[in-house]
């Protein structure tokens, strides 16, 4: 039996899935991952058929000779872990393996090179520029417009976004940003991108206005096929997001087939090919249907792959590893004949999770069709990022209005516990 290498650089709810996904296609699954802790491996180990350490996944040629030692023919190398996309598919290609150039999810996992791309292709986007001190405020400012959105160039997760309305919001902006990533411990923002160094070089971008939804698009052989539209309805001052629909609730088919049409382009647009993507907009009142986010070589993260199943009967995660692999599409099912909301709770305050508590009397509430608990006991909870801690998955709400308030019910019930880091 063939056997298919998943890559990770931390624990995370995926891996179940994307292995389990990869058995189905009859193929055997291990592990390739970074030093883990005694008990980790162990627990990781139980999910796959070996597991494979490497000093730095990040490292691709070190990363494809370790899989080349354990078998001369994988059947594929893949990874749902956004920060070693571009590495895993250059490893990919060292082995013959490779389904989507890795050129192409460097690109993804620079946005201000996204912004270049779509702007090249003559899709809409907000003015941008990038700013590397806060003496740039002013000149960025002029630039872009005001009010606008500063971000790090290669995050995810809303980690550290802000909006400001002043050019002293934005050079304070940037002195935050400053600040605080180099003290994260995501390793994405300690390497280069590029020839951008992520911990002092940060995008600005004019702030759109107008609904915001996300589309996940399938891409097989050059053609681009979109799952479904969610919509999110419920976003907090954070910008973080609380609720989702799938599908939206008020939105004519021809806007649906609009904001499918901005999201196949801007994927083909960017050369993404035998992948997916999770891409997210926003439906601005003068710009139209404009791409705001593009996480390229994955499904949606979260739980929203399970909101996408119970909406659509298609499984995002199942789709995402025959595209890697290669292997014939796979079987798809119905949706549920009812919209399907998806609620996202966050921790407050940052330490490291001791315990979360609420979750069952949360899954007795008459809507709630189920809760996924994506954080583990010992992962770092920031308020700088947005970190889907607990999901619950509805039906039967009427409106916008009975899903906040079902958020809000839920939100009394659900408990997290930290200590401090």
């Amino acid at each position: 039996m063939k056997t298919a290498f998943v890559v990770c650089e931390t624990a995370g709810q995926w891996i179940a899935d994307v292995v389990a996904a990869v058995r189905a296609t009859g193929l055997g699954a291990e592990l390739v991952t970074q030093p883990l802790e005694p008990a980790e491996q162990a627990r990781m180990a139980e999910l796959v058929d070996g597991v494979v350490v490497v000093d730095d996944v990040r490292d691709a040629e070190a990363l494809a000779a370790a899989i080349r030692e354990r078998t001369a023919s994988p059947a594929g190398v893949m990874t749902a872990a956004e920060g070693i996309i571009a590495s895993v598919a250059r490893a990919a290609e060292l082995l013959g393996v490779a389904r989507c150039p890795a050129s192409v999810f460097t690109v993804t996992h620079n946005k201000f090179a996204v912004r270049q791309a779509l702007a090249a292709a003559g899709l809409p986007g907000p003015r941008c520029a990038l700013i590397s001190s806060d003496a740039e405020a002013a000149s960025v400012a002029s630039a872009v417009g005001l009010p606008a959105i500063v971000k790090p160039v290669n995050g995810a997760a809303s980690n550290l976004v802000r909006t400001v309305s002043t050019v002293d919001d934005l050079a304070a902006a940037y002195r935050l940003l400053a600040e605080r990533l180099p003290l994260s411990e995501d390793a994405r923002y300690h390497r280069l991108v590029g020839a951008i160094d992520p911990l002092k070089v940060f995008l600005v971008e004019g702030l759109l206005r107008g609904p915001e939804y996300a589309v996940d698009v399938l891409v097989r052989d050059g053609v681009a096929e979109p799952v479904a539209v969610v919509e999110k309805p419920l976003i907090d001052e954070r910008k973080f997001e609380l609720g989702m629909v799938c599908p939206p609730l008020e939105l004519s088919e021809k806007d649906t087939e609009r904001l499918f049409a901005a999201a196949t382009a801007a994927a083909l647009a960017l050369g993404l090919d035998n992948t997916c993507a999770h891409l997210e907009l926003i439906d601005d009142a003068e710009l139209g249907a404009t791409i705001v986010e593009v996480n390229a070589g994955r499904p949606a993260g979260g739980a929203q792959p399970v909101l996408l199943k119970l909406a659509t009967g298609i499984d995002v995660i199942a789709e995402a590893v025959s595209l890697a692999l290669g292997t014939p599409p796979p079987a798809r099912g119905a949706g549920l004949p009812v919209p399907v909301g998806y609620l996202i709770f966050y921790a407050e305050g940052t330490g490291r999770l001791v315990r979360v508590e609420g979750t069952d009397e949360v899954a007795d509430l008459p809507e709630v069709l189920e809760v996924v608990t994506i954080v583990r006991p010992g992962q770092l909870l920031t308020d700088d990022q947005e970190i889907y801690a607990v999901n619950v998955l509805a039906a039967g709400f009427a409106d916008t209005e009975d899903l906040a308030a079902l958020h809000a019910e839920a939100a009394k019930l659900i408990r997290f516990e930290l200590e401090e880091s």
